[in-house]
């Protein structure tokens, strides 16, 4: 199953989170709480970091039963995090422009004649936004178990050359996969990334 974040969804009434470190905290504290069983951490463009980011914090806690594997996709390495422009700080209308202009396809059509799910949608993609942009990468001790790392062959924000690097993150075995698709290629590759999170877990 999924863990949702705070601020989201089911949890939209609890205060956003905008920083990586405390959704991996806020991750972790939940993974803790699951009764034991074979499970991977699975994270998507932001949330590889965040994914990873909480992998870490398991792996410092002897107690802590750890993850068969960490998959990740749509996410440059940590080492290679890109240095574009922060988008986060802009006022509402100019981040809705720019956030379009950098991730065309990110905002579903609809959702502009939706003036009410807009407005919902946008402090997310606000906090989102600010998490990616203020993470920093500290080194570390590498994993010690598979890291899969999934990219798009027509991903322009995050090459499978930027994904390579994730294989300096682990001690253990490191799977590099492509799929077709840009950086939404999630939307059309469903069944490809159940095949991949399975496989992870045997």
């Amino acid at each position: 199953g999924a863990i949702e974040l705070p601020g989201r969804w089911s949890r939209r009434r609890e205060p956003l989170l905008k920083r990586v470190s405390d959704a991996s905290r806020s991750l972790a504290e939940e993974i803790g709480r699951l009764p034991p069983k074979p499970y991977a951490l699975f994270g998507y463009s932001l949330g590889g970091f965040i994914a990873f980011e909480t992998a870490r914090i398991l792996a410092r806690d002897a107690k802590q039963q750890q993850p068969r594997a960490l998959i990740v996709a749509a996410i440059e390495a940590p080492t290679e995090k890109s240095g574009l422009p922060h988008l986060h700080t802009h006022p509402d209308a100019e981040f809705i422009r720019r956030h379009v202009q950098r991730y065309p396809g990110g905002i579903p059509p609809a959702v502009f004649g939706e003036p009410d799910l807009l407005e919902m949608l946008l402090p997310i993609l606000k906090a989102d936004m600010q998490m990616y942009e203020t993470y920093q990468y500290s080194p570390g001790e590498a994993l010690d178990y598979p890291i899969y790392a999934i990219a798009g062959e027509q991903d322009n924000l995050c090459s499978p050359s930027a994904m390579a690097g994730w294989k300096s993150q682990t001690s253990g075995l490191f799977f590099a996969e492509t799929v077709a698709g840009n950086h939404f290629f999630i939307n059309g590759a469903v069944d490809r990334l159940r095949a991949t999170i399975l496989k992870a877990l045997q």
